[in-house]
């Protein structure tokens, strides 16, 4: 996420986040700030409305999917 909020600082919306924390503390506070609003942004993005899944809630949803599956 560092890598990518160092490059997203092209976005303007995203060199204004770091700009305003680079004058309040350093570069690389307005670089976690970046990096903090790209995973909002990801998150916010959910094409599936399937919301975020753990590792055991895929699991439960894999073999909830396996249970239905009939063999002739």
């Amino acid at each position: 996420m560092i890598e990518a909020a160092k490059v997203a600082r092209w976005n303007p919306e995203l060199a204004v986040v770091y700009e305003r924390e680079k004058r309040n503390g350093n570069r690389n506070r307005g670089t976690l700030a970046v990096a903090r609003k790209i995973v909002a942004y990801l998150l916010a993005v959910d094409p599936k409305r399937a919301g975020l899944r753990t590792e055991s809630s895929h699991r439960a949803h894999v073999k909830g999917q396996m249970d239905n599956i009939e063999i002739d």
